[in-house]
């Protein structure tokens, strides 16, 4: 993720959460264009906000901006068309919300904050990459929906099951995204993460994997070329899920599982490796997006001259990411590179490696899958199969 900078005499650095110039004191956030984070002046008069470059259009702080402080959203009310029925003007990122949590428990607010950060961050990436991104009002047969709720009392970490409650299980189903509430929750975050064996669990890496579940309906199930190349690389989705899935927890993943897989979740279903795939290169590409921004180069190496460093990378932040794209060799290479260093701060720090994964030849492959299928440029995934082989 880039900063952005304020237009104060300060030139106030303004990260992507930022609600505020702590220079200048003045509003700042995301508009409906989703991709600048900038500053907004205030109309005594009106109450309307606007920009100092176009004062005749005019903004309004989402709902929940304005209420909760749980999004940075900011409205244009010359272009905002309110949804039949409903009354609240919220920005683009709230419109993806079908159900929020109960908000008379007051304890859910911080937590729906966080929420509400790992999604719009999630949502940016998406969109510099120009997916798609439509709302249920905009799309009603496959657009994109969230809903943040919990079965789950929030007053003992989320131990306790809440009576008369159906249980609320993270997951996707046609385009709707559920999140349980109590991923917010560190310790109860923690308390699954060590249950589970799992090496990485974050908010964001949920809302990422989920993601991968709905992209793999929009840009792979719907063609059958498509979807026929992807079980090259993925297996036969076509086997039946919950058989996998009780296998999965009742054997565990196979030994050798790290040779072909990037995590173990993903051994259990050629639809959930798909998604831990597409959720590593998410955030493989957010990450060296902001190593970019501050001009890290991840040059480690004895031959590092040989490699590619960050900054040369074309990622999504840049205008021509698509038009110039990058090998995926390139980004890849770059990756395991800096994510040395990324590893070795926090070992600084005397916290564990924050990418603890290796990123096989298989593996690499499939990551290759996902790049290409985002850059429509399958057609070239036959030679990089060959390439892969030849290798062995």
């Amino acid at each position: 993720m880039k900063t952005f900078k304020c237009d104060c005499e300060d030139h106030q650095i303004l990260f992507f959460e930022s609600n505020v110039c702590t220079a200048c004191e003045r509003v700042v956030g995301l508009d409906d264009s989703f991709d600048k984070v900038e500053p907004y002046d205030l109309d005594d008069v009106s109450g309307e906000y606007f920009k100092a470059a176009q004062p005749e259009i005019r903004y309004q702080k989402c709902d929940n901006h304005a209420d909760y402080k749980t999004c940075t959203g900011m409205v244009n009310l010359n272009t905002f068309v309110p949804v039949e029925g409903e009354t609240e003007v919220l920005c683009f990122a709230c419109r993806f919300n079908e159900t929020i949590p109960d908000l008379s428990i007051v304890e859910h607010i911080p937590l729906w904050k966080k929420m509400e950060v790992a999604k719009r961050r999630a949502l940016y990436t998406l969109k510099a990459m120009k997916l798609p991104l439509e709302t249920i009002a905009q799309n009603p047969k496959s657009g994109l929906s969230f809903d943040f709720t919990t079965d789950r009392d929030v007053s003992d970490h989320f131990a306790s099951t809440l009576k008369n409650q159906d249980a609320v299980f993270t997951g996707h189903d046609c385009g709707h995204i559920t999140i349980n509430l109590a991923e917010a929750d560190e310790v109860a975050r923690s308390h699954t993460k060590l249950a589970m064996g799992e090496k990485y669990r974050t908010l964001l890496g949920h809302f990422r994997h989920e993601l991968g579940h709905y992209y793999f309906d929009k840009l792979i199930a719907g063609s059958p070329d498509k979807h026929a190349l992807c079980k090259q690389y993925f297996g036969d989705d076509e086997q039946p899920y919950k058989d996998a899935l009780d296998k999965h927890y009742k054997n565990g993943a196979p030994d050798n599982w790290r040779d072909s897989f990037i995590s173990e979740y993903a051994t259990m279903h050629p639809f959930e490796d798909w998604a831990e795939t597409w959720a590593h290169y998410m955030h493989i590409m957010d990450t060296l997006e902001t190593a970019k921004n501050f001009s890290i180069t991840g040059s480690t190496i004895d031959n590092a001259e040989d490699m590619e460093e960050v900054g040369e990378l074309t990622l999504p932040q840049d205008a021509y990411f698509f038009s110039a794209q990058t090998s995926i060799t390139s980004i890849l290479d770059t990756w395991m590179d800096f994510a040395i260093i990324l590893n070795s701060l926090n070992r600084s720090m005397g916290m564990g490696d924050a990418y603890p994964f290796v990123l096989t030849q298989p593996v690499r492959t499939k990551l290759a899958f996902i790049h290409h299928a985002i850059h429509n440029r399958l057609n070239r995934m036959p030679d990089l199969l060959s390439e892969s082989e030849n290798k062995k």
